[in-house]
């Protein structure tokens, strides 16, 4: 059932795999009222950013190694960003590329949406195409609060699909940034429900450095659909990110991260990223 296990878990990861540096977009464009004060960082701000960064992630049991590198363009507007990202994958069951777009846009001072779109070449982990969209609503006096409504899409190749709902809460205070939010995830074949959870910590500001801490967990539930007789299966999963960006230069600078990912009766994965980008 590896092929089965390969597809399901990127529910969990939800963000990693099509936009895995756009948080650092969001704290970008979407700061907290809380934010350093004027003239602590530099004011003249880029409308351009490269990220690339390349990753290598182990598995156990005999799932082998895989190998990753992307492209990420974003263009940066005053109510309005977008990005455009390439990713190539490189695995032993079959390699790939994977195309995604997304944007930013701000309606009122109080609300934002972000949604973006991708789509890989014919694979068992990448979707034949995916669609996420999100509310995020500000509140509070000094607008520290942050309340995101989400809702994800993905058609992968072959007879699976996934639904997503989701809900969090992001808390700024100062230079640190905690969120949770909440996954209900819905597998077709069989409509299997299940639940998932991811906390986040942040530190720093934009033009200096941010290091982040992620922790992912749920539950892994599908109709395995391979088998002679289709068998519901319910796995626990968790998955751990340590990730730093540091400026070099008012505007470059490098970024990477350590993960582990651990699937009951499934795998582990220890995978570590590195890359470079340039604003302009």
């Amino acid at each position: 059932m590896k092929r089965v296990w390969c597809v399901i878990c990127l529910s969990l990861l939800l963000p990693s795999l099509i936009h895995a540096q756009t948080g650092a977009i969001e704290a970008m464009t979407h700061p907290s009222k809380e934010e350093a004060p004027p003239g602590t960082v530099n004011e003249e701000k880029k409308k351009n950013r490269l990220d690339l960064w390349t990753s290598y992630e182990s598995l156990t049991d005999g799932y082998g190694n895989w190998k990753n590198l992307n492209l990420l363009y974003t263009r940066l507007g005053r109510d309005f960003t977008c990005f455009f990202q390439l990713g190539g994958f490189e695995r032993p069951e079959k390699n790939a590329i994977l195309f995604a777009a997304g944007a930013y846009k701000d309606w009122h001072e109080r609300l934002y949406t972000y949604s973006a779109v991708s789509s890989g070449t014919d694979s068992d982990y990448l979707p034949s195409f995916r669609i996420d969209h999100d509310f995020n609503i500000k509140l509070g006096p000094k607008q520290s609060t942050l309340w995101t409504l989400g809702a994800t899409f993905i058609d992968y190749y072959g007879n699976q699909k996934s639904y997503i709902l989701s809900s969090g809460l992001t808390q700024y205070i100062e230079r640190f940034i905690f969120g949770y939010r909440l996954f209900r995830n819905t597998n077709d074949p069989g409509s299997v429900h299940s639940f998932s959870h991811s906390l986040s910590a942040t530190y720093g500001q934009e033009g200096f450095h941010w290091t982040n801490i992620v922790y992912s967990f749920g539950k892994q539930a599908y109709l395995a659909t391979n088998l002679l007789t289709p068998q519901e299966i319910n796995q626990n999963s968790q998955n751990i990110t340590l990730g730093h960006r540091q400026w070099l230069g008012k505007d470059y600078g490098i970024f990477g991260d350590l993960s582990y990912f651990k699937l009951q009766d499934g795998y582990n994965k220890y995978g570590f990223a590195f890359g470079i980008f340039k604003e302009f």
